[in-house]
């Protein structure tokens, strides 16, 4: 079987934004990769104490935001684990399910500092590329010393994005504001929030209230 290239990112997606999907084109785009697996984190041992929607809810925006691009999927492998999950062993799990893929793991460029306070954060390198998604696509790409050999090993590289002024965090604090009595506030919040999400995200946000007071 021919080898397929698979590129793997993971995060709360709470909820997934355009921001995300911009970080796939770009990963996908770097990497010449088949697919792109976009894999929801089910309890990150990181936020054990965050505002987090239910992992099955994580997961059908993720589903509606790809919805029609046949070459990415949602990758259940950590949602269905029960307890915390650490990255490397997740991807020590789908290297034995899966040895005929080579995978390349994207982490935006606000991860890689903190990179190495990962468990076993040493084995990520022994199952994946590191792809480092940066929106600035020139200037010097930094990297924290105890990482600088697996740069120089191509085990590390950089994925320039265009810049998208989005985050999980000022979509759930739009959702709030769309329930506000000030009308021009709600006004705002709502052109924002059809701006920054995937249509499909946004409709059914709307019928089914996760963040915020969200009101049809």
């Amino acid at each position: 079987m021919p080898t397929r290239q698979i590129c793997i990112i993971g995060g709360t997606f709470n909820p997934i934004h355009m921001g995300h999907l911009q970080m796939a084109r770009s990963a996908q785009a770097q990497c010449m990769a088949d697919e792109v697996w976009f894999m929801p984190t089910g309890q990150p041992w990181q936020k054990p104490n965050a505002d987090i929607a239910p992992a099955d809810t994580r997961k059908k925006l993720v589903e509606l935001a790809i919805e029609g691009v046949h070459s990415w999927r949602v990758e259940p492998f950590e949602i269905e684990h029960q307890g915390p999950t650490y990255t490397a062993d997740t991807l020590e799990k789908l290297t034995d399910l899966h040895p005929n893929h080579k995978f390349f793991f994207v982490i935006g460029a606000d991860q890689l500092d903190n990179l190495t306070s990962w468990k076993h954060w040493q084995s990520l390198f022994d199952y994946a590329r590191i792809g480092v998604v940066e929106r600035s696509q020139w200037g010097e790409f930094k990297v924290p010393e105890a990482l600088k050999r697996h740069l120089l090993q191509d085990r590390l590289f950089r994925i320039p994005m265009p810049s998208v002024n989005v985050s999980s965090t000022q979509i759930r604090r739009q959702f709030e504001l769309l329930a506000s009595p000030n009308t021009e506030m709600a006004e705002t919040a709502r052109f924002k929030l059809e701006a920054n999400l995937p249509a499909a995200v946004f409709k059914y946000l709307l019928k089914h209230p996760v963040y915020g007071r969200a009101q049809p």
